[in-house]
């Protein structure tokens, strides 16, 4: 449950909002009511000061100018220095005068009550003044348009760069939720590592992310045949650029096992529930939100699974900074509003 020091910090600075804050294992999204806009950067800290082309190995140079910190793992914050070297930058850009800025964050709805002080204590060294925390999950229902006070069920699922959340809303409350730290980072990981281990190339990220729309075939049970795809990066090999062509099979093999770790995980946690609750979901069906809902066939994949309708939320990669947007403008002074936000048991 939210503590009463966090509610009554939230109910001390809900009228005159600063912050809202989505720290997210890939990108950080502030959104600042001083300016009215969200800034967005990636979540790492480059460790290459000299990023001039003065290497000749072309492998080297690409790892080099790579090289960088990423402060948060599966959803939290593991390094704390390198969090506040993030966010400083960004809260600073929030502050009016000598005045430091009030924040409201969200976190996914299995960390513990030690990661979410971790990330109080983040935003509080980078120049905040005060830090509330709701369930991400809250926030990106939210902002998928939901009306979570409906007196039936509703599911959401979030899957992010490194987590996979999902949460069962009924009547203004969190009635179950369930998570899994596996997600988009760890698609892009195995398709890189299978490539890279097959055709000994370390392939650029903007292929490693237009090959994972390949799970689409895994939806539509798609024979592979000998399809192909060309794809650039740099050869480990002869330590130069090159465009490789890939088998489609290759790549598909690479990502199944961690597709049926995140399936897995809801399927189970559907089968969990209550039939009562299960049926009303069935009727309203799934709500897709986070990176993973732009991956091409995701949707159609959870559906084949699950035999329930997902629908993709509109803008669903900003769906929880959106939420945090409109948690603080649109429900002030709502007492009982606040005391519905709740950290939910995990089911096992």
């Amino acid at each position: 449950m939210m503590g009463k020091r966090s509610l009554s910090l939230l109910f001390g600075f809900i009228s005159q909002p600063s912050i809202a804050v989505d720290l997210g294992t890939a990108n950080t999204r502030i959104y600042t009511s001083l300016h009215g806009e969200v800034t967005e950067r990636p979540s790492s800290i480059s460790l290459t000061t000299d990023k001039t082309n003065t290497i000749s190995d072309e492998y080297i140079q690409y790892i080099n100018n790579k090289l960088a910190a990423k402060p948060l793992r599966g959803g939290v914050i593991v390094d704390l220095k390198n969090a506040v070297a993030l966010l400083k930058p960004l809260v600073k850009k929030s502050r009016r005068f000598l005045s430091a800025p009030l924040s409201l964050a969200s976190a996914p709805t299995d960390t513990t009550e030690n990661e979410r002080n971790l990330l109080c204590t983040a935003l509080m060294n980078a120049g905040a003044s005060q830090v509330a925390i709701i369930p991400e999950v809250w926030a990106a229902a939210i902002g998928a348009g939901m009306d979570i006070t409906r007196p039936n069920a509703q599911l959401l699922i979030d899957i992010g760069d490194g987590v996979t959340d999902m949460a069962i809303f009924r009547d203004g409350r969190i009635i179950n939720s369930s998570s899994v730290r596996i997600a988009c980072s760890d698609l892009q990981r195995a398709v890189r590592s299978a490539v890279m281990t097959k055709y000994k190339v370390q392939i650029y990220d903007t292929d490693t992310e237009k090959l994972t729309n390949l799970i689409s075939s895994l939806s539509r049970n798609q024979e592979c045949g000998s399809e192909t795809f060309n794809v650039s990066g740099i050869d480990i090999v002869k330590r130069c650029k090159i465009d490789r062509c890939i088998h489609k099979t290759d790549v598909i093999k690479a990502m199944e096992p961690v597709i049926d770790k995140i399936i897995v995980k809801i399927e189970f946690s559907l089968k969990k529930l209550p039939q009562k609750t299960y049926s009303e979901i069935e009727d309203s069906g799934i709500c897709l939100t986070g990176g993973g809902a732009c991956i091409e066939g995701m949707d159609k994949l959870i559906a084949a699974r699950t035999g329930i309708r997902v629908q993709i939320a509109p803008d669903p990669i900003h769906a929880v900074i959106n939420g945090a947007i409109q948690t603080l403008t649109n429900w002030n002074g709502n007492k009982y509003w606040w005391e519905n936000i709740v950290w939910p048991k995990l089911s096992s």
